[in-house]
This record gives structure tokens, sequence and C-alpha cells, in this order.
């Protein structure tokens, strides 16, 4: 594949995957739920350790731990104590 190709065709996947559409039905919803930089990528990274199976599944158990986290990944990680973690 040389250059031209391959900016071809990263720009047809950046349309197919960089849309509203998409990111309404996949688990990458979850980081654009938060506008702390922080609590992006914490929302992201936990997304992403869960992210095996069936989208909507996936989605719903991440939607069900953001809930869990008091919607606000960082500042729960910065600032839990052990009764939070059971």
């Amino acid at each position: 594949m040389d250059s031209t190709q391959l900016k071809d065709f990263l720009n047809r996947k950046e349309k197919q995957y960089n849309n509203r559409d998409f990111i309404d039905s996949d688990p990458v919803q979850i980081p654009h739920l938060f506008t702390n930089k922080e609590d992006i990528e914490i929302a992201g990274f936990l997304a992403a350790t869960i992210s095996w199976g069936k989208r909507p599944m996936i989605i719903k158990n991440c939607l069900q731990m953001m809930n869990l986290l008091g919607q606000a990944p960082y500042d729960f990680v910065m600032h839990h104590t052990e009764e939070d973690l059971e």
C-alpha cells in the first residue's frame, strides 16, 4: 500500500467511525460523557477493560460502572475510601 492508498484508507475509516451514528452505538460513547480530561481518560480506560462481547451489553455495564463512580471517575480514583471499594 503506497502513501496515497493509505491516506485514502484512513480517511474512509475516519468517516466510518468518527460520526455520531457510530459513537451512539459503541462503548466509545462512555468517554464522550465527560468534559474533564482526567474523567475522559479514566472512563475510556475502564470501558476498554470490559469491552468484550456485544456492544449494547458493554455500554450498559459501562454506564453502570460510571454510576458506581458517582459520574466522576477521576474524583473517585483520587479520593475513594476503603468503604467505597466494597
